[in-house]
């Protein structure tokens, strides 16, 4: 079963209402997980957390401890080492936002294995033409640097309506097109459900 850990309803950046969302995820074979920064009863609950500084991640990151999934908007150096050194963080999204580079290094790399932070591939942005060639470039570096550190990579859809939801299958030819190869492929399926099982959630 695939799990796709960071989908938006109605309820925050997204345009459909969680059930719409819900019936779409049972109509492909998947579930979801709803990151509205909403503590949800039939759903499982996420937030995406944004901060200045790492000071202020660090509040935020106190402060949702009521959610099961925690995902840092990351971009900036300060904020992407910041999501990784701490535990309590599920996912560290878009580490490349904003910058030249990948915004995963050595140092990143390093303690999101150490502390079991994975490192977000979200499709949605690969539907954008002018990010795709930035974000193939990323996802290079990124690979290199799972195959030496053996942190995880998550793939999400960062759907925003029903019509960016994705099936297993649909993510998994993605994933092979991009240069994954297939025990990787396979990983960052079945990490999500890993995830939610060691967390407890189900």
């Amino acid at each position: 079963m695939f799990i796709d850990l960071r989908v938006h309803s109605i309820n925050s950046k997204g345009v459909d209402s969680p059930s719409r969302l819900k019936k779409e995820a049972r109509d492909l074979g998947i579930e979801v997980a709803l990151c509205d920064g909403i503590k949800y009863d039939d759903f499982i609950s996420g937030i995406e957390l944004s901060a200045r500084n790492k000071r202020e991640l660090r509040r935020e990151i106190i402060s949702s401890k009521k959610f099961d999934i925690i995902v840092v908007h990351g971009g900036r150096a300060e904020i992407n080492r910041s999501a990784v050194s701490d535990s309590r963080v599920d996912i560290l999204a878009h580490p490349w936002l904003g910058r030249r580079d990948s915004g995963v290094d050595a140092v990143v790399a390093r303690e999101a294995a150490d502390n079991g932070v994975a490192i977000e591939l979200c499709l949605s942005y690969l539907l954008i033409q002018h990010q795709r060639l930035k974000i193939l470039s990323s996802l290079r570096r990124i690979k290199k640097l799972k195959d030496k550190y053996n942190f995880d990579i998550l793939v999400t859809s960062g759907a925003k309506s029903k019509y960016d939801m994705r099936n297993k299958y649909e993510i998994a030819s993605i994933l092979y097109l991009l240069g994954l190869e297939e025990e990787d492929i396979k990983e960052s399926i079945n990490l999500p459900e890993k995830l939610i099982r060691e967390k407890g959630i189900k």
